[in-house]
Formats: C-alpha cells, sequence, structure tokens
C-alpha cells in the first residue's frame, strides 16, 4: 500500500502508480552510430526500442532522444581531450571524435527522431549537465523518468541518478538498456536496483494502457 504524505500527498509503492502517460517521459539514450551501434545487443535492442517507441506515442508519453555531441576541438578543455583519448583507445583525435554531421553522431538507422520528440543534445554523461532538459520537462509536467538505451553503466547511470536529483520518479527499462559488456550492464543494474525502480518494457506498457484508458 502506498503511503499518505499529510505534506507531500501520496508515497507511491511501486512504478505501476507513476505510468500515466502525460507525465512520462521515455528516456532513449544515445540511439547513435558511434555509442548504441557499437554494442553487439543492438540486434536484440531495436525490436525492444519499437515497441516501447509505438506504445509511447499511441499512450501520450513523451519521447526523448539523447545525442552526444563533443566540443569542437579548439573548445576542448584538457580533461575532455584526455576522456577522449581513453574512449578512442589511445588515439588523439578530437577533431574527428563526436562532431556535428560525422557518422558517429548519426542516429541509428530506423531510429531517426520524428518531429514531436524531444532531443536533447550533451557532452558529458548527464541528460542534465548544462542542457535544458529539466526546463522542458517541467513544461510538460514530466515527474517520470524512463530509461532504455546504451550504456547502462555511464549515461543511464549518470542521467538516473541526476534526474532523482532533480526530483523526478526514474525507472531503468532492464530488458531495453545494454552496456558494452554484458558483465558491465549487470554490475551497473545490481548498483542501480536499490536506489531506482527497475521494470521491463512490457511492464511499462501495460502501466501505460492502464492509466490511458483509466
Amino acid at each position: 500500500m502506498a503511503e499518505t504524505s499529510p505534506d507531500r500527498g501520496i508515497v507511491p509503492s511501486s512504478l505501476d502508480e507513476l505510468l500515466r502517460p502525460e507525465k512520462c517521459a521515455l528516456v532513449l539514450w544515445d540511439l547513435q552510430n558511434g555509442l548504441a551501434g557499437q554494442t553487439g545487443e543492438t540486434p536484440r535492442l531495436a525490436p525492444v526500442w519499437r515497441k516501447l517507441m509505438g506504445a509511447a506515442r499511441e499512450s501520450g508519453a513523451l519521447i526523448v532522444r539523447s545525442r552526444h555531441l563533443a566540443p569542437r576541438p579548439e573548445l576542448m578543455d584538457l580533461l575532455t581531450r584526455w576522456r577522449i583519448t581513453r574512449r578512442t583507445h589511445g588515439e588523439n583525435r578530437p577533431d574527428h571524435y563526436m562532431q556535428p554531421g560525422g557518422q558517429d553522431t548519426a542516429f541509428l538507422e530506423g531510429f531517426e527522431p520524428e518531429p514531436d520528440e524531444l532531443v536533447i543534445e550533451k557532452s558529458v554523461p548527464s541528460l542534465f549537465h548544462n542542457t535544458p532538459a529539466d526546463a522542458r520537462l517541467r513544461a510538460r509536467g514530466i515527474t517520470t523518468v524512463l530509461l532504455a538505451g546504451v550504456a547502462t553503466d555511464i549515461g543511464i547511470d549518470f542521467t538516473a541518478r541526476h534526474a532523482m536529483a532533480y526530483g523526478y520518479f526514474t525507472a531503468v527499462i532492464e530488458d531495453a538498456s545494454a552496456s558494452y559488456t554484458r558483465e558491465a550492464h549487470e554490475h551497473a543494474m545490481a548498483i542501480l536496483r536499490p536506489s531506482v525502480f527497475v521494470a521491463s518494457s512490457d511492464e511499462v506498457i501495460a502501466g501505460w494502457s492502464r492509466h490511458g484508458a483509466a
């Protein structure tokens, strides 16, 4: 049973209570060639992403896309260059890493955003750091953030925690998320599970359907 607080209303006891579609944002994390496209899990995940997107569109839940873009090389600080060098296995090539118009920043084929989706461009593994995400979500009355995509142990982990710091109920859709290794995904989920809601895509879609029909 949900607990009642005299000052703050009803405390939810399950994710299902938070799945009113108009209050939900489905965040599809980094579905880009250079990020999600680099995991061997993409063939398994793609049908789940499509299913979630179709259900979100049908129910009225907001679809949000993160898009990673690196700063222009002349604007990169030393830390950013260091991170890129590690990410590219020692290659110091900021001129080519995650630049606008590049192949690695293009969305996966078949997953290009629709005009009514919200695209948030960012340069670190959080949807909320130095972006308009919080303002855009609050303008829509969003209270629940549902995360899916790649990678569980990097951007999904960061964003899940950051979303909670901003006051959003947060859930990771486990069967719609992956890392670059199975071990990294499982490790991240073990750490996240005590802190956020964890659900399957079917549970989320069923919740949207129930609340949408109410």
